[in-house]
């Protein structure tokens, strides 16, 4: 098992506040930072896919509501730790190009949960912490 402490804890919520924030301005360097190649990678392709379409996911409003440790463990030289995390948020979906809704609602957070897990290298501090992989609850 691996020893979290409150700063870990507080690295997962500024994270999930910082990727969604870079996922809605489309920043793809933003999410390479926060994220390992390969999660990155995904989020990237959702963000051409959405390009592609015309379309933006706006995110704002991201509150953690509650965030439950489910595991942390070490494999060879890196830490992973996974959360539930509960959080609200405001998601809609709009056309670029006329700001018309498709999906979601630009006014009313709604509660998501789903599952984070990070990964760090073994004796890196809590800012090393990265997003390996999201779950739906």
């Amino acid at each position: 098992a691996v020893p979290l402490q409150e700063r870990d804890f507080n690295a997962f919520e500024r994270l999930l506040g910082e990727i969604q924030e870079n996922y809605a301005r489309g920043s793809r360097t933003g999410l390479h930072v926060r994220a390992t190649p390969e999660m990155a990678a995904h989020l990237v392709r959702d963000l051409d896919d959405l390009d592609r379409r015309g379309l933006v996911n706006r995110l704002s409003d991201v509150k953690l509501l509650q965030g439950d440790l489910a595991e942390a463990w070490r494999e060879g030289a890196s830490e992973y730790a996974t959360v539930a995390m509960r959080y609200a948020i405001v998601d809609a979906t709009v056309e670029k190009a006329t700001g018309r809704l498709v999906e979601g609602d630009p006014s009313r957070p709604q509660e998501v949960t789903e599952i984070w897990t990070f990964v760090r290298r073994l004796g890196e501090s809590s800012e090393g912490w990265k997003l390996s992989a999201i779950q739906q609850a």
